[in-house]
């Protein structure tokens, strides 16, 4: 049997499908393996991007794939490789669905641990818990910076209920009993229509490049087109990446006419495989808002798919990032289905490229202004970040209120498996 790519490119900080250049739809097949180490041995040898630097090991000394995948990546440059099963792949990039809570979290300067976002179908929200919201404990254990939230809520499975206790912005404390449940994740949120002088903006908050999220964007940019906006705001703080389809899609609603048909990303292999080299090109949508200039907040966790997007406007557009440097992942990787086992191998398989040939942005794309993530408000106006983008707008310069050096950054999570790159409990 042949060894074929799940006809997904994964493009995260972590990974992602996708199935937009013609090579996705074609066989990647790959010498086949006795078992799960041989096969994983014998793919890394073919299609790992990194191949001339693999670490020489002998599979025979390996009793699992996840071993050897550690022994085989390329250190330290590769830190997003990965092996998961079929099921979970399909439930994540597919459907959008989990089983948890529905919410992500961070640490604030202050060493508070708060909550950053909530999807739609979170329990949070029939209680009002907003973005803003302290953790205080959890079944009863005081939660600070340095705690492991994952394993203090459960393990995942439905049903699985714990006592939080919450610390609302004006100090009330609010105790609630929660149970894990299936999240359906929207990935688009907070729509909305602002003003900042004369102009008329639009605003959302996009979470994960998914198959739902085609449908979420189509109606949102419907939204903001029916509105007449003159200026657009994508927020990505949260978005680890996702499906290079969705990519596309969302390019297509944002470009001009004379944009139509450029060069979008090139992604290129390693020697042996360079005959998989692709070129992309711009294909935009009927619907688009024809854009000159856009806007980006991101912080260190917009990664992946994410930064493509940065990275392949950035030729055409007046781009502008705001906020913090992004995470730094300008390679992307393919899904290979195991022919033996219900695993997926995600391997890093090639790098990309912007249509000024630029890439290797391993430090993350850079802020055009440094605007702390007050994840102690909610979003919206008088939001820190947001309101540095509504300055520029209005004025045509950032106000210029902090360096690179000065402003707090949560730490960096790594981001080595699905839950990693979804980055919500």
């Amino acid at each position: 049997m042949k060894n074929k790519i799940i006809n997904t490119i994964i493009v995260l900080a972590l990974f992602a499908s996708l199935s937009i250049i013609s090579s996705c739809t074609k066989e990647k097949i790959y010498p086949p393996g006795a078992d799960e180490v041989t096969e994983l041995h014998n793919l890394m040898n073919y299609w790992y991007y990194w191949k001339d630097s693999i670490p020489d090991v002998d599979p025979d000394d390996y009793s699992n794939p996840n071993d050897l995948l550690e022994a085989m990546r390329y250190i330290p440059r590769d830190k997003w490789s990965y092996i998961t099963t079929q099921a979970e792949h399909s439930q994540y990039y597919e459907e959008g669905t989990y089983i948890g809570y529905g919410f992500g979290y961070a640490p604030d300067a202050d060493g508070n641990v708060r909550i950053t976002f909530l999807f739609d179908d979170s329990d949070l929200r029939d209680f009002n818990i907003e973005r803003g919201w302290i953790i205080k404990k959890i079944n009863g254990i005081v939660i600070d910076k340095n705690s492991n939230l994952s394993g203090l809520l459960g393990s995942d499975e439905i049903g699985v209920n714990s006592l939080i206790e919450f610390e609302s912005p004006t100090g009330d404390i609010v105790n609630e009993n929660i149970a894990k449940k299936l999240i359906t994740m929207n990935t688009v949120g907070e729509v909305n229509v602002l003003e900042s002088g004369v102009h008329k903006v639009g605003y959302f908050v996009f979470k994960s490049f998914i198959g739902p999220s085609i449908e979420e964007l189509t109606l949102a940019f419907g939204y903001f087109q029916s509105e007449g906006i003159t200026d657009m705001v994508i927020d990505l703080r949260y978005n680890g990446g996702g499906r290079m389809d969705v990519v596309d899609h969302l390019a297509g609603l944002i470009i001009p006419d004379h944009v139509d048909s450029k060069l979008f990303l090139k992604y290129e292999h390693n020697a042996d495989r360079s005959n998989q080299n692709e070129s992309v090109y711009f294909d935009q949508d009927p619907n688009s808002l024809r854009l000159n200039k856009i806007y980006f907040i991101t912080g260190k966790g917009s990664a992946s798919a994410s930064e493509v997007i940065i990275n392949g406007l950035n030729p055409y557009l007046d781009v502008y990032i705001v906020g913090d440097d992004t995470y730094g992942k300008p390679v992307g990787m393919y899904s290979f289905s195991s022919n033996i086992s219900d695993l997926v191998y995600v391997p890093i398989s090639f790098k990309m490229v912007n249509a000024d040939d630029f890439g290797g942005y391993y430090e993350g794309l850079k802020a055009d202004s440094y605007v702390e993530d007050d994840i102690s408000k909610n979003f919206g106006v008088g939001e820190a970040v947001l309101d540095e983008v509504l300055y520029h707008i209005e004025h045509g310069s950032f106000s210029g209120i902090k360096s690179s050096g000065v402003i707090y950054r949560a730490p960096l999570k790594e981001i080595r498996s699905i839950k990693d790159e979804r980055g919500t409990l």
